[in-house]
Protein backbone atom coordinates (compact mmCIF):
# COMPACT_ATOMS: atom_id res chain seq x y z
CA UNK A 1 0.00 0.00 0.00
CA UNK A 2 1.51 3.48 -1.08
CA UNK A 3 1.71 6.11 1.41
CA UNK A 4 -0.38 9.28 1.35
CA UNK A 5 0.82 11.98 0.30
CA UNK A 6 0.02 15.96 1.30
CA UNK A 7 1.16 18.77 -0.98
CA UNK A 8 1.03 22.20 1.15
CA UNK A 9 1.44 25.74 -0.23
CA UNK A 10 2.26 28.90 1.89
CA UNK A 11 4.09 32.03 0.27
CA UNK A 12 4.15 33.86 3.52
CA UNK A 13 6.60 33.87 6.57
CA UNK A 14 3.62 33.37 8.59
CA UNK A 15 1.76 30.41 6.70
CA UNK A 16 5.22 28.97 6.92
CA UNK A 17 5.40 28.89 10.55
CA UNK A 18 1.49 27.39 10.24
CA UNK A 19 2.50 24.73 7.67
CA UNK A 20 5.27 23.51 9.99
CA UNK A 21 2.86 23.44 13.02
CA UNK A 22 0.46 21.79 11.07
CA UNK A 23 3.03 18.98 9.47
CA UNK A 24 3.78 18.22 12.90
CA UNK A 25 0.74 18.32 14.22
CA UNK A 26 -0.51 15.76 11.63
CA UNK A 27 2.95 13.47 12.29
CA UNK A 28 1.44 12.91 15.52
CA UNK A 29 -1.88 10.98 14.35
CA UNK A 30 -0.18 9.53 11.25
CA UNK A 31 3.58 8.95 10.48
CA UNK A 32 3.29 7.70 7.13
CA UNK A 33 2.14 10.71 5.85
CA UNK A 34 4.65 12.29 2.94
CA UNK A 35 4.95 15.84 2.28
CA UNK A 36 5.67 18.25 -0.34
CA UNK A 37 5.17 21.84 -0.95
CA UNK A 38 5.92 25.20 -1.51
CA UNK A 39 7.09 27.92 1.80
CA UNK A 40 10.13 28.28 3.92
CA UNK A 41 12.70 26.76 6.56
CA UNK A 42 10.03 25.93 9.18
CA UNK A 43 8.46 23.37 6.56
CA UNK A 44 12.03 22.22 5.57
CA UNK A 45 12.41 21.69 9.43
CA UNK A 46 9.24 19.78 10.32
CA UNK A 47 9.92 17.69 7.68
CA UNK A 48 8.33 19.06 4.40
CA UNK A 49 9.77 18.37 0.83
CA UNK A 50 10.06 22.31 -0.03
CA UNK A 51 10.28 22.26 -3.56
CA UNK A 52 10.74 25.93 -4.07
CA UNK A 53 11.30 28.76 -1.51
CA UNK A 54 8.50 31.43 -1.13
CA UNK A 55 8.05 32.99 2.29
CA UNK A 56 10.44 36.25 0.72
CA UNK A 57 7.43 36.50 -1.93
CA UNK A 58 4.40 37.75 0.83
CA UNK A 59 2.90 40.92 -0.95
CA UNK A 60 -0.34 42.66 -0.64
CA UNK A 61 -1.94 44.98 -3.25
CA UNK A 62 -1.30 44.92 -7.44
CA UNK A 63 1.70 46.41 -7.67
CA UNK A 64 3.84 45.05 -5.06
CA UNK A 65 3.01 41.76 -6.29
CA UNK A 66 4.39 42.53 -10.09
CA UNK A 67 8.23 42.22 -8.78
CA UNK A 68 7.78 38.38 -8.05
CA UNK A 69 4.93 37.67 -11.09
CA UNK A 70 7.84 36.02 -13.11
CA UNK A 71 8.81 33.96 -10.00
CA UNK A 72 5.06 32.75 -9.37
CA UNK A 73 4.51 31.67 -12.72
CA UNK A 74 7.90 29.51 -12.88
CA UNK A 75 6.22 28.39 -9.38
CA UNK A 76 2.81 27.88 -10.84
CA UNK A 77 3.92 25.65 -13.70
CA UNK A 78 6.38 23.52 -11.69
CA UNK A 79 2.76 22.82 -9.45
CA UNK A 80 1.08 21.94 -12.45
CA UNK A 81 3.80 19.91 -14.08
CA UNK A 82 4.05 17.95 -10.23
CA UNK A 83 -0.29 17.98 -10.20
CA UNK A 84 0.17 15.75 -13.34
CA UNK A 85 2.87 13.62 -13.01
CA UNK A 86 2.99 13.09 -9.16
CA UNK A 87 -0.63 14.29 -8.03
CA UNK A 88 -1.16 14.20 -4.10
CA UNK A 89 -4.03 12.85 -2.39
CA UNK A 90 -4.75 16.06 -0.18
CA UNK A 91 -3.57 19.63 -1.12
CA UNK A 92 -3.46 22.29 1.68
CA UNK A 93 -3.03 25.83 1.41
CA UNK A 94 -2.27 28.24 3.48
CA UNK A 95 -2.75 32.09 3.62
CA UNK A 96 -1.22 33.39 0.22
CA UNK A 97 -4.55 34.14 -1.63
CA UNK A 98 -4.27 34.86 -5.42
CA UNK A 99 -1.32 32.21 -5.62
CA UNK A 100 -2.97 29.67 -3.75
CA UNK A 101 -6.56 30.36 -5.64
CA UNK A 102 -4.25 29.74 -9.35
CA UNK A 103 -3.24 26.66 -7.56
CA UNK A 104 -6.59 25.94 -6.32
CA UNK A 105 -8.27 25.81 -9.69
CA UNK A 106 -5.30 23.52 -11.02
CA UNK A 107 -6.16 20.91 -8.71
CA UNK A 108 -9.39 20.61 -8.96
CA UNK A 109 -9.67 20.13 -12.71
CA UNK A 110 -7.56 17.07 -11.63
CA UNK A 111 -10.08 15.74 -8.81
CA UNK A 112 -7.51 16.45 -5.93
CA UNK A 113 -9.36 17.22 -2.70
CA UNK A 114 -8.46 20.74 -0.99
CA UNK A 115 -8.66 22.25 2.10
CA UNK A 116 -7.85 25.70 2.68
CA UNK A 117 -6.45 26.50 6.40
CA UNK A 118 -6.15 30.24 7.49
CA UNK A 119 -8.75 30.66 4.29
CA UNK A 120 -8.52 34.63 3.03
CA UNK A 121 -10.48 36.89 4.81
CA UNK A 122 -13.80 36.46 4.17
CA UNK A 123 -14.34 39.36 6.88
CA UNK A 124 -13.20 41.47 4.99
CA UNK A 125 -13.62 41.03 1.01
CA UNK A 126 -17.00 41.44 -0.72
CA UNK A 127 -19.56 38.67 -0.80
CA UNK A 128 -18.40 37.24 -4.34
CA UNK A 129 -14.40 36.62 -3.43
CA UNK A 130 -15.68 34.71 -0.64
CA UNK A 131 -17.90 32.51 -2.95
CA UNK A 132 -15.17 32.13 -5.78
CA UNK A 133 -12.74 30.95 -2.77
CA UNK A 134 -15.35 28.42 -1.73
CA UNK A 135 -16.26 27.45 -5.20
CA UNK A 136 -12.64 25.81 -5.51
CA UNK A 137 -12.32 24.05 -2.67
CA UNK A 138 -13.29 21.46 -1.07
CA UNK A 139 -13.23 22.38 2.66
CA UNK A 140 -12.48 25.39 4.93
CA UNK A 141 -10.51 24.71 7.80
CA UNK A 142 -11.90 27.97 9.81
CA UNK A 143 -9.72 29.86 12.51
CA UNK A 144 -12.45 32.95 13.37
CA UNK A 145 -15.91 31.85 14.49
CA UNK A 146 -17.62 34.75 12.55
CA UNK A 147 -15.09 33.78 9.35
CA UNK A 148 -17.06 29.97 9.92
CA UNK A 149 -19.99 31.62 9.64
CA UNK A 150 -19.89 33.84 6.90
CA UNK A 151 -18.25 30.82 4.67
CA UNK A 152 -21.19 28.76 5.55
CA UNK A 153 -23.20 31.38 4.50
CA UNK A 154 -21.52 30.81 0.74
CA UNK A 155 -21.53 27.31 0.82
CA UNK A 156 -18.37 26.03 1.58
CA UNK A 157 -18.02 22.96 4.07
CA UNK A 158 -16.56 24.76 6.87
CA UNK A 159 -14.81 23.17 10.55
CA UNK A 160 -13.86 25.71 13.29
CA UNK A 161 -11.16 24.77 15.03
CA UNK A 162 -10.18 28.06 16.69
CA UNK A 163 -6.83 29.98 16.21
CA UNK A 164 -3.27 28.25 16.69
CA UNK A 165 -2.00 31.35 17.98
CA UNK A 166 -3.67 30.61 21.68
CA UNK A 167 -1.65 28.69 23.50
CA UNK A 168 1.22 29.10 20.86
CA UNK A 169 2.19 32.48 21.54
CA UNK A 170 3.89 32.54 24.73
CA UNK A 171 7.72 33.39 25.42
CA UNK A 172 10.21 30.71 25.65
CA UNK A 173 12.18 32.51 28.49
CA UNK A 174 11.41 34.53 31.78
CA UNK A 175 11.88 38.21 31.86
CA UNK A 176 14.79 38.26 33.53
CA UNK A 177 16.27 35.24 31.43
CA UNK A 178 14.93 38.05 28.74
CA UNK A 179 16.10 40.90 29.89
CA UNK A 180 19.96 39.00 30.28
CA UNK A 181 19.69 37.78 26.64
CA UNK A 182 19.03 40.79 24.74
CA UNK A 183 21.15 43.05 27.22
CA UNK A 184 18.30 44.97 28.66
CA UNK A 185 17.48 47.27 32.07
CA UNK A 186 14.01 46.51 33.15
CA UNK A 187 14.62 50.17 34.91
CA UNK A 188 14.12 51.63 31.52
CA UNK A 189 11.54 52.10 28.83
CA UNK A 190 11.62 49.21 25.77
CA UNK A 191 9.98 49.56 22.54
CA UNK A 192 10.13 46.41 20.42
CA UNK A 193 10.20 47.53 16.09
CA UNK A 194 7.97 44.77 14.60
CA UNK A 195 8.80 45.98 10.63
CA UNK A 196 6.83 43.01 9.12
CA UNK A 197 7.69 40.03 7.18
CA UNK A 198 7.50 41.05 3.65
CA UNK A 199 10.02 42.85 1.45
CA UNK A 200 8.15 46.13 0.73
CA UNK A 201 6.60 46.42 4.51
CA UNK A 202 10.62 46.71 5.26
CA UNK A 203 11.40 48.99 2.62
CA UNK A 204 8.42 51.28 3.66
CA UNK A 205 8.25 50.90 7.65
CA UNK A 206 11.36 50.43 8.93
CA UNK A 207 12.98 53.84 8.04
CA UNK A 208 9.70 55.42 9.73
CA UNK A 209 10.14 53.83 12.49
CA UNK A 210 14.07 54.51 12.86
CA UNK A 211 13.33 57.83 12.34
CA UNK A 212 10.24 57.50 14.68
CA UNK A 213 13.33 56.13 17.07
CA UNK A 214 15.79 59.07 16.75
CA UNK A 215 13.15 61.09 17.93
CA UNK A 216 11.65 58.89 20.63
CA UNK A 217 15.59 58.62 22.22
CA UNK A 218 15.49 62.55 22.25
CA UNK A 219 12.56 63.04 24.45
CA UNK A 220 12.44 59.80 26.57
CA UNK A 221 15.49 59.18 28.48
CA UNK A 222 17.15 55.45 28.65
CA UNK A 223 14.67 53.98 26.23
CA UNK A 224 16.04 50.60 24.43
CA UNK A 225 14.63 49.45 21.13
CA UNK A 226 14.58 45.71 20.19
CA UNK A 227 14.06 44.61 16.69
CA UNK A 228 12.73 41.38 15.92
CA UNK A 229 13.66 39.96 12.14
CA UNK A 230 10.71 37.50 10.73
CA UNK A 231 12.36 36.00 8.01
CA UNK A 232 16.17 35.29 8.28
CA UNK A 233 16.20 36.27 4.22
CA UNK A 234 16.08 39.45 5.27
CA UNK A 235 18.40 39.70 8.01
CA UNK A 236 20.93 41.30 6.59
CA UNK A 237 19.06 44.29 4.79
CA UNK A 238 17.37 44.97 7.99
CA UNK A 239 21.06 45.29 10.13
CA UNK A 240 22.46 47.26 7.57
CA UNK A 241 19.34 49.65 7.19
CA UNK A 242 19.34 50.09 10.93
CA UNK A 243 23.51 50.49 10.91
CA UNK A 244 22.72 53.56 8.45
CA UNK A 245 20.55 55.01 10.80
CA UNK A 246 23.10 55.50 13.41
CA UNK A 247 20.06 54.62 15.94
CA UNK A 248 21.39 52.00 18.88
CA UNK A 249 18.85 48.93 18.07
CA UNK A 250 18.85 45.67 19.26
CA UNK A 251 18.50 43.02 16.38
CA UNK A 252 17.40 39.72 17.04
CA UNK A 253 15.76 36.46 15.05
CA UNK A 254 13.19 33.92 16.06
CA UNK A 255 12.93 35.55 19.64
CA UNK A 256 9.67 37.62 18.95
CA UNK A 257 7.47 36.14 21.83
CA UNK A 258 10.58 37.32 24.12
CA UNK A 259 10.95 40.59 22.53
CA UNK A 260 6.60 41.18 23.24
CA UNK A 261 6.91 39.75 26.47
CA UNK A 262 9.64 42.02 27.75
CA UNK A 263 8.45 44.96 25.87
CA UNK A 264 6.48 47.70 27.15
CA UNK A 265 5.41 49.11 23.86
CA UNK A 266 5.78 47.58 20.44
CA UNK A 267 5.39 49.36 17.11
CA UNK A 268 4.48 46.76 14.24
CA UNK A 269 3.41 46.03 10.81
CA UNK A 270 -0.29 45.12 10.51
CA UNK A 271 -0.73 41.60 10.09
CA UNK A 272 -0.05 38.44 12.23
CA UNK A 273 2.56 40.62 14.23
CA UNK A 274 -0.98 41.85 16.46
CA UNK A 275 -2.76 38.90 17.18
CA UNK A 276 0.62 37.61 18.82
CA UNK A 277 0.83 40.98 20.76
CA UNK A 278 -2.52 40.24 21.18
CA UNK A 279 -2.47 36.61 23.00
CA UNK A 280 0.49 37.94 25.17
CA UNK A 281 -1.27 41.65 26.16
CA UNK A 282 1.39 43.46 24.72
CA UNK A 283 0.32 47.54 24.24
CA UNK A 284 1.07 48.36 20.59
CA UNK A 285 0.83 50.93 18.00
CA UNK A 286 0.13 49.40 14.43
CA UNK A 287 1.61 51.12 11.29
CA UNK A 288 0.93 50.12 7.82
CA UNK A 289 1.81 52.12 3.96
CA UNK A 290 1.33 50.84 0.97
CA UNK A 291 1.22 51.97 -2.57
CA UNK A 292 -1.43 54.78 -3.66
CA UNK A 293 -3.20 52.21 -5.99
CA UNK A 294 -3.69 49.25 -3.44
CA UNK A 295 -4.06 51.86 -1.15
CA UNK A 296 -7.35 53.04 -3.29
CA UNK A 297 -8.33 49.62 -3.72
CA UNK A 298 -8.39 48.61 -0.45
CA UNK A 299 -10.69 51.35 0.22
CA UNK A 300 -13.39 50.33 -2.69
CA UNK A 301 -13.65 46.43 -1.99
CA UNK A 302 -12.51 45.74 1.72
CA UNK A 303 -15.17 46.28 4.01
CA UNK A 304 -13.87 47.10 7.38
CA UNK A 305 -12.82 50.11 8.67
CA UNK A 306 -9.80 49.09 10.36
CA UNK A 307 -6.67 46.88 9.37
CA UNK A 308 -5.15 45.71 12.59
CA UNK A 309 -6.94 42.13 13.63
CA UNK A 310 -7.34 43.47 17.48
CA UNK A 311 -9.80 46.07 16.13
CA UNK A 312 -11.27 44.33 13.95
CA UNK A 313 -12.24 41.24 16.56
CA UNK A 314 -13.06 43.90 18.77
CA UNK A 315 -15.23 45.19 16.60
CA UNK A 316 -13.72 49.13 17.74
CA UNK A 317 -10.51 50.69 18.05
CA UNK A 318 -8.44 49.40 20.47
CA UNK A 319 -4.79 50.10 19.32
CA UNK A 320 -4.07 52.93 17.40
CA UNK A 321 -3.50 52.66 13.64
CA UNK A 322 -1.47 55.15 12.03
CA UNK A 323 -2.15 54.50 7.92
CA UNK A 324 -0.64 55.43 4.85
CA UNK A 325 -0.30 59.25 4.98
CA UNK A 326 -0.49 59.25 8.57
CA UNK A 327 2.30 57.06 8.79
CA UNK A 328 5.30 59.40 9.54
CA UNK A 329 7.44 59.62 12.02
CA UNK A 330 6.57 62.73 13.60
CA UNK A 331 2.85 61.20 14.45
CA UNK A 332 4.65 58.32 15.02
CA UNK A 333 6.99 59.87 18.05
CA UNK A 334 4.25 61.82 18.98
CA UNK A 335 1.72 59.26 19.92
CA UNK A 336 4.69 56.87 21.49
CA UNK A 337 5.51 59.35 24.00
CA UNK A 338 1.69 60.14 24.43
CA UNK A 339 0.82 56.40 24.97
CA UNK A 340 4.09 56.13 26.93
CA UNK A 341 3.02 59.29 29.25
CA UNK A 342 -0.46 57.71 30.30
CA UNK A 343 0.03 54.66 32.17
CA UNK A 344 -3.66 54.14 32.53
CA UNK A 345 -4.15 53.72 28.52
CA UNK A 346 -1.81 51.43 28.19
CA UNK A 347 -3.63 49.35 31.12
CA UNK A 348 -6.83 49.60 29.45
CA UNK A 349 -5.31 48.53 26.45
CA UNK A 350 -3.70 44.83 28.08
CA UNK A 351 -7.28 44.82 29.69
CA UNK A 352 -9.23 44.86 26.03
CA UNK A 353 -6.39 42.36 24.21
CA UNK A 354 -7.63 39.76 26.93
CA UNK A 355 -10.57 39.98 26.04
CA UNK A 356 -9.93 40.01 22.21
CA UNK A 357 -7.77 36.60 23.15
CA UNK A 358 -10.99 34.99 24.77
CA UNK A 359 -12.78 35.04 21.46
CA UNK A 360 -10.20 33.18 19.66
CA UNK A 361 -11.23 29.43 21.54
CA UNK A 362 -9.53 27.30 23.17
CA UNK A 363 -5.85 26.13 22.99
CA UNK A 364 -5.36 23.40 20.70
CA UNK A 365 -6.67 24.65 17.76
CA UNK A 366 -3.50 23.09 15.53
CA UNK A 367 -3.84 19.31 16.94
CA UNK A 368 -8.16 20.12 15.41
CA UNK A 369 -6.87 21.05 12.59
CA UNK A 370 -4.61 18.05 11.98
CA UNK A 371 -7.46 15.79 12.26
CA UNK A 372 -9.80 17.69 9.99
CA UNK A 373 -6.41 16.91 7.43
CA UNK A 374 -6.19 13.94 8.58
CA UNK A 375 -9.62 12.43 8.09
CA UNK A 376 -9.87 14.38 4.67
CA UNK A 377 -7.25 12.02 2.90
CA UNK A 378 -8.83 9.91 0.44
CA UNK A 379 -9.16 6.08 1.95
Amino acid sequence: MSRKRILLTAAEVSGDLHAANLVRAIKKIDTDIEFVGIGGEKMRQAGVEVRATTVHMGTVGIWEGLRYYPSFLRIEKGIKRMLREEPPDLLVLINSRDLNLRIARLAKKRGIPIIYYIAPPAWAWPDWATKRTARNITKVIAIFPFEAALYRKVGADVTFVGHPLVGMARPNLSKSEAYEKFGLSPSHPIIGLLPGSRAYEIDNLLPIMLRAAAKIKRSLKGVQFLLSVAALVFGEKISRMVRRSGIEVKVTNNNIYDLMSVSDLIITASGTATLEATCLATPMIVVYKTSLSTWILGHILVKFPYVSLPNILAGRRIVPELLQFRATPNRLANLTLSLWGDCQKLEKMKIELNKVTRKLGEPGAIERAARVVVKSLPS
